[in-house]
C-alpha cells in the first residue's frame, strides 16, 4: 500500500492568516462539541444541505459539520496548508467572502449533478470551499512546490518512508482529473459512495475561475500601475539614451552578448565578468531580461558595486514590464541609500510602494522608507 500527505509548500506569507485559523478553530470546536454527544445524527438531518430540500441557511450550516476526525482533519489542513498564501494575497474579508461563496456555489452545482437517487441524502463538510482554495491556489501559485512525506507498507509493516516534492500544478492537475472522473461515474448512476465529488469538482473550478480573473486584473493593474509610474522612473535614473554605433561596433556588442549568454549558464561568475568588460565599453548594452537581471545579481554579490548598480539600472530601464523589476529597483534604492543618496533612494522605494502594490519586496521597501531612512537623516 502506497500512501502519501502533503506537509508544505514554498511560499511564506507575510501577515498571520486570521481568517484562515479562525475557521479552523470554529470547525473543530464545533466537531468536538457536537460529535461527542448523542445527537450528530439528527444535527446532520436539520443542518446539513438536502439536493431536494433546498435551504440557503444549510447551505452554509453544511459547511461546518463534518463526518469524522479524518473528513475534519484533512479539510482543515489543506485549508491551513494552501488557505494561508491565498489570505495574504487577496486579504483577509476578500478570502472570507471567497470561502463562504465557494462553499455555496459547490453545494449548488453538486446538487444539479448528483441522480435524483441521493438528493435526499444530507451533505456536510467544508470540502467543497476547501476544493476552492486547491483550485485558487493551481492558478495564482502553479510553480510552488509542495513537499509530500511517504509511505510504503504491506499488511502493518511499514516498508519504506520518505520525502518528494512537486509543482502545485501537477498535483492539483491531477486531483482535480480525479475528482472530475469520480464526478461523472457519480451522475450516471455508476458508482454511489460517501464522498461528494461533485462538490470538490465545483468548487476547484470556481476558486481556479476566482483566482484566474484576479491573476488576470492584476496582471492589468500591474501594467497600468509601471506605465503610470514610467516618467518618475526616467526622472530617477535619467531614462534611455540613444548611442549612434558603426556596424563594426554594433556587432561587437552582438558578439559580446552571445559570448555573455553562453557562458551565463555554466559559469556565472565569468559571464558576469565579460558583461562588465562589455558595458564599460558599451554602456547601453543590455542582456535579455533574466541573463540581465541574473548578472546584476552576481555582481552585487561579488561586491562590484558600481558595475551592479549600472546592470540594475539598464534592466529597470529596458525591463519596466519584468516581474523582476521591483526587485532591481528595491536593489538601486539600497545603493543610493549606502552612497548617501536619500532623496533618490526614497523615490526608489517610494516607486515600489506606489506602482508595485502587489510586489513580494513591497513591505521592505516600506520599511526602508518609513522607517530607515528617517533615522538616516536624523543621524
Amino acid at each position: 500500500m502506497f500512501f502519501f500527505f502533503p506537509l508544505r509548500d514554498e511560499y511564506r506569507v507575510k501577515r498571520f492568516p486570521v481568517i484562515a485559523a479562525s475557521l479552523i478553530i470554529i470547525n473543530v470546536a464545533l466537531f468536538l462539541l457536537h460529535a461527542s454527544g448523542g445527537r450528530y445524527e439528527e444535527i446532520i438531518m436539520k443542518y446539513g444541505f438536502i439536493p431536494s430540500r433546498f435551504s440557503l441557511l444549510t447551505l452554509i450550516t453544511s459547511m461546518f459539520l463534518h463526518g469524522g476526525i479524518l473528513h475534519v482533519g484533512f479539510n482543515m489542513w489543506y485549508l491551513w496548508l494552501l488557505g494561508n498564501n491565498i489570505e495574504d494575497r487577496w486579504g483577509r474579508m476578500p478570502f472570507l467572502l471567497f470561502y463562504v461563496s465557494a462553499g455555496i456555489f459547490s453545494m449548488l452545482l453538486y446538487s444539479a449533478l448528483v441522480p435524483e437517487t441521493i438528493k435526499n441524502i444530507p451533505t456536510i463538510g467544508a470540502s467543497g470551499a476547501i476544493a476552492a482554495i486547491l483550485g485558487a491556489y493551481a492558478v495564482l501559485f502553479p510553480r510552488s512546490r509542495i513537499t509530500f512525506k511517504y509511505f510504503l507498507w504491506l499488511f502493518i509493516f511499514i516498508i519504506r518512508f520518505g520525502e518528494f516534492k512537486l509543482y502545485a500544478a501537477v498535483w492539483l492537475a491531477f486531483w482535480f482529473f480525479q475528482q472530475a472522473f469520480s464526478t461523472m461515474l457519480t451522475a450516471k448512476g455508476i458508482t454511489a459512495g460517501s464522498v461528494a465529488f461533485g462538490a470538490h469538482f465545483a468548487g476547484f473550478v470556481y476558486g481556479a475561475v476566482i483566482g484566474l480573473g484576479t491573476k488576470l486584473y492584476r496582471e492589468a493593474k500591474f501594467r497600468e500601475n509601471v506605465q503610470l509610474g514610467e516618467n518618475v522612473l526616467f526622472n530617477l535614473l535619467g531614462g534611455r539614451h540613444f548611442i549612434p554605433r558603426s556596424m563594426e561596433e554594433s556587432g561587437e556588442i552582438e558578439r559580446g552578448r552571445e559570448k555573455i549568454t553562453n557562458f551565463f549558464s555554466s559559469d556565472k561568475n565569468l559571464a558576469a565578468k565579460y558583461y562588465s568588460e562589455l558595458a564599460g565599453k558599451y554602456p547601453e548594452a543590455v542582456m535579455d531580461e533574466k541573463i540581465q537581471y541574473g548578472i546584476a545579481v552576481v555582481l552585487d554579490e561579488r561586491g562590484e558595486k558600481d558595475a551592479a548598480f549600472a546592470a540594475f539600472k539598464n534592466f529597470v530601464l529596458n525591463y519596466p514590464l519584468s516581474k523582476l523589476a521591483d526587485k532591481a529597483l528595491l536593489a538601486i534604492g539600497k545603493f543610493f541609500m549606502e552612497k548617501g543618496e536619500y532623496r533618490k533612494a526614497g523615490s526608489a522605494f517610494m516607486q515600489i510602494a506606489v506602482f508595485y502594490p502587489y510586489s513580494e519586496v513591497y513591505e521592505e521597501a516600506k520599511y526602508y522608507l518609513d522607517k530607515k531612512l528617517p533615522e538616516l537623516k536624523i543621524n
